[in-house]
């Protein structure tokens, strides 16, 4: 969301991030403004939560399942109810201080991420607009509504009712980062945005200045995986690095301070990027190897770059089909690896294809061209205005 928030802000408009203490230093590192509402949140401990464990171990769900619901079996849509009611969780928690900052404040238009629920609820009660920001994976996110239909969940309406508030069921407009040819057709009420990449501040090393001498390949696994699965993240990720390091190429691994001590000791050969920006790191590389998160997915895109994704949860097994679809990578399950006779082999064995093809390069250029003509953030300011 930082790229427009910027934009918004540059324009002329006063912009104000609401958001949970654990986010405080990751939002004053965008350098924007904050109000601190509710308490901390423990993402890891609600990821590991009964009911949702299903989340991370399945096998592929069908493959348009976010604009076809009825495709879903009653235990998947079971669980898609259950992260709803995780985000209820959340928003009941910050909606008291959200609502007191909000009455202060007099935001003439609430923008909220798409499952932060206390948005809709505090636009609501004071009677202003709410955009629902998505974050790029394909179709629209509606876990409060029940199996992704068209009735809400009893905790959705239970927010508004605290209120004392009209139930929303639509936002006033969504706006979508998702490239076109990824995305499953355009939607009413649905304004596009050009996914500018922002993946916290850095700074640029002198090595990322030369030329490298053989094709760079990037392993990464995001920010959040091991505040999400802790250890248990590690063996995939060993074994990702383990079977690049055994080709011609250059290793980098980008990854975080957490996640770097969760690997312990790696090959020689393979250099290390804590915190650095994937943005300034893609551009020069050949192929870059993850998890499916939508950020390292949108950011790859933007740089050109063919992708390797390896996933173990719907939302990133969505964004990393819809990806390869476009013919700019290959896409691996867990279940699917875990499967192969010799999975660090398998690993090998697409990453040398994707970084030897000309057919991988060329369609992710095309992705990236795509994504280009998309509005830009500023234009994007245009259409908030108009809501208001």
């Amino acid at each position: 969301m930082v790229p427009l928030e910027w934009a918004v802000r540059s324009a002329g408009h006063e912009v104000c991030v609401a958001s949970a203490p654990s986010l405080t230093a990751a939002v004053l590192g965008s350098g924007l403004p904050m109000v601190e509402v509710g308490s901390a949140v423990d993402l890891g401990g609600s990821a590991r939560n009964r009911d949702l464990s299903a989340w991370h171990d399945h096998d592929r769900w069908p493959a348009r399942w976010p604009v076809e619901p009825d495709l879903l079996d009653d235990s998947r849509k079971r669980l898609l109810e259950a992260l709803g009611q995780r985000q209820f969780a959340m928003a009941a928690g910050m909606l008291d201080d959200l609502l007191a900052f909000a009455r202060h404040w007099r935001p003439d238009l609430v923008v909220h991420d798409a499952v932060s629920y206390a948005g809709p609820v505090v636009a609501a009660a004071l009677g202003v607009p709410n955009v629902s920001h998505l974050w790029g994976s394909p179709g629209l996110q509606k876990l409060e509504m029940k199996g992704f239909g068209d009735e809400p969940q009893e905790g959705y309406v239970e927010l508004f009712e605290r209120v004392g508030a009209e139930v929303r069921l639509r936002p006033a407009a969504w706006i979508d980062l998702c490239p076109p040819s990824m995305g499953f057709g355009p939607v009413p009420d649905v304004r596009q945005e050009r996914y500018v990449p922002y993946n916290g501040p850095g700074t640029l090393p002198d090595w990322l200045l030369e030329p490298p001498q053989r094709p760079r390949v990037c392993v990464t696994w995001g920010a959040t995986t091991a505040k999400l699965l802790g250890p248990a993240m590690t063996d995939l990720l060993r074994r990702a690095v383990e079977a690049v390091a055994a080709l011609p190429v250059e290793v980098v691994l980008a990854t975080t301070a957490d996640q770097r001590e969760l690997l312990g000791d790696l090959p020689d050969q393979v250099r290390t990027a804590v915190s650095l920006p994937l943005h300034l790191l893609l551009p020069g590389c050949a192929a870059v190897v993850h998890h499916g998160g939508s950020g390292t997915t949108l950011t790859a895109a933007r740089a050109g770059v063919p992708q390797v994704t390896i996933t173990r949860r719907p939302e990133p097994t969505l964004n990393a089909e819809r990806q390869a679809a476009t013919g700019a990578g290959i896409h691996l399950t867990y279940g699917e690896l875990d499967r192969e006779a010799d999975p660090v082999a398998a690993i090998r064995e697409r990453v040398a294809a994707v970084v030897a093809g000309d057919p991988y390069r060329e369609a992710a250029r095309r992705l990236a061209a795509e994504m280009a003509e998309q509005p830009a953030p500023a234009e994007v300011v245009t259409e908030l205005e108009k809501l208001v």
